[in-house]
């Protein structure tokens, strides 16, 4: 387990050092997660009816495609997020200038986080490998993160807190394994865009996985991307635990995120904090508190060992509280 008391550079190493796994020959589905939009985008929506009946927000030439993507988007594994949705239906050929990219690096599609608005095209490219609807499945996954925590890493670099964990995501970018935020030459290691294409795959099952070999899913990745979706992860657990004299309380994690234990003792009797990942000591304190801004997991079922030890006073009873993600 890595555990870090601030979120530090080495999650997000220079390109030079990173060493990838193996992505699949098939090529990939290029686009872009920015901050906002075009100003192209900011034309009047109209409302158009999900399948689920789901009023959304479009801006479509064509009020035929507008009803069908709106229609589509309802289809697709959600929750309360989608009416905050809005899609701008462009020209497949005015992607990449809507999309604030250059008009030949390939851009199908984007993402505005801070306005929730995908931009897609109003048919797939003659010479895709994919269909309009994987692309839009594909950007509604973005939409999901930009709804989703996964405190205290943002959940549209590294995917919501369910799925990344599972994966492991933060102690592989650590490791340099992973390109949290990279829509530049090292795409296809951005896991945010490995959680976009994972939940592309709840639909689309039987698409070619085009990113990083490391993040390709496996029917417990499939399963936990579900869980964000259904039930968003919103905040920490708490554990309480209490005893006295030198004793040793077993906490198993499941979720990379913030870590805090807390002794409340009285005042005449001086105690250790010693916790443990794996046989190895991670932390000791003489001060009743360990805190991490965020803990990585190595191994998808962490078990942590809390030591309480007296140092010297009698052995007075004492309450233990570990706060973590879960």
């Amino acid at each position: 387990m890595r555990m870090l008391p601030r979120r530090l550079a080495a999650l997000c190493l220079p390109a030079a050092v990173l060493a990838f796994p193996a992505t699949a020959s098939a090529a990939p589905l290029k686009d872009r997660v920015i901050e906002r939009v075009s100003a192209r985008a900011s034309q009047a929506p109209t409302s158009y009816p999900t399948a689920d009946g789901t009023m959304i927000r479009v801006v479509a030439a064509d009020p035929a495609v507008a009803q069908r993507y709106a229609t589509f988007v309802g289809t697709l594994p959600h929750g309360a997020e989608l009416s905050q949705l809005r899609i701008v239906v462009v020209a497949a050929a005015d992607v990449g200038a809507a999309c604030g990219s250059r008009v030949d690096d390939g851009t199908v599609a984007c993402y505005g986080s801070n306005d929730q608005t995908m931009i897609v095209p109003d048919a797939a490219p003659a010479d895709a490998e994919y269909s309009i609807e994987y692309v839009i499945a594909h950007e509604y996954g973005h939409h999901i993160a930009a709804n989703r925590s996964h405190a205290p890493l943002p959940a549209l670099d590294y995917g919501p807190k369910r799925w990344a964990s599972y994966e492991l995501v933060c102690v592989n970018s650590m490791r340099g394994r992973l390109a949290p935020g990279d829509e530049g030459d090292d795409y296809l290691a951005n896991p945010g865009e490995a959680w976009a294409e994972a939940y592309a795959r709840l639909v689309f099952p039987n698409e070619a996985w085009r990113f990083t070999s490391l993040l390709r899913p496996t029917q417990g990745a499939l399963l936990a991307a579900m869980a964000d979706i259904a039930q968003p992860w919103t905040r920490r657990s708490v554990a309480t635990f209490s005893g006295s004299g030198t004793k040793s309380f077993r906490l198993p994690l499941t979720l990379d995120g913030a870590f805090t234990v807390k002794l409340d003792a009285p005042r005449g009797t001086k105690y250790d904090l010693i916790l443990r990942a794996g046989g190895d000591e991670v932390e000791r304190s003489s001060n009743g508190r360990i805190h991490f801004g965020i803990a990585c997991r190595d191994r998808r079922s962490e078990k942590l060992t809390i030591k309480v030890q007296r140092r010297s006073g009698a052995p007075a009873p004492y309450t233990l509280e570990a706060r973590y993600a879960g």
